[in-house]
C-alpha cells in the first residue's frame, strides 16, 4: 500500500522479488501498480550488486524482512546510508523489532489469529464466513 501511494504521488517505486516461477502477488493487483519489477536474488553477487545500484540511486527503501534479514544481506541501515548518505530507509516489520513476535513472520493471517478478529471467521463446525478485513468489499 505504502508503494501505491507514494507512486501514486508521482514517486518512481521498484519491487524486487526473488526469482521464481511466480511473483508473490500477481503483477495486476491493482495494491501493485505503477511500479517497476525487479526479480533480483540478493544472494548472489550480481543481483546484490543491482539492488545496491538501485538503492544507491533511491529517494527511500523501505522492507518487511524479520529483524536482521537485510543486515544478514549486507543491505542494512548503515551499509545502505554508506552508498546513499541521504536515503530514508523504513522498516515495516509485521510485529515490531523488539517485542515477542519481532523474529516472527507477519502475515494477514496471523495478525488476525493473534487479535482474535480470526474468530469471527466462523465456528470451527460450521461453514466459513467472509474474513473480517474483506466484508467492507462485499458491503461496497
Amino acid at each position: 500500500f505504502a508503494g501505491m501511494m507514494l507512486a501514486g504521488m508521482g514517486a518512481t517505486v521498484h519491487r524486487i522479488e526473488r526469482p521464481g516461477p511466480a511473483p508473490a502477488l500477481p503483477r495486476d493487483n491493482g495494491l501493485l501498480r505503477w511500479r517497476n519489477f525487479h526479480e533480483i536474488d540478493l544472494k548472489d553477487p550480481q543481483g546484490h550488486a543491482r539492488a545496491r545500484e538501485l538503492i544507491g540511486a533511491a529517494d527511500a527503501l523501505y522492507e518487511g524482512f524479520r529483524p536482521g534479514v537485510m543486515e544478514r544481506l549486507g543491505l542494512g541501515p548503515a551499509d545502505c546510508h554508506a552508498l546513499n548518505p541521504g536515503l530514508v530507509y523504513v522498516r515495516m516489520t509485521g510485529w515490531d523489532q523488539y517485542g515477542p513476535y519481532a523474529h516472527t513472520a507477519g502475515h494477514d493471517i496471523n495478525y488476525l489469529a493473534v487479535s482474535g478478529v480470526l474468530d469471527t471467521i466462523g465456528e470451527p463446525t460450521g461453514p466459513p464466513r467472509a474474513p473480517a478485513n474483506h466484508e467492507h468489499r462485499a458491503r461496497s
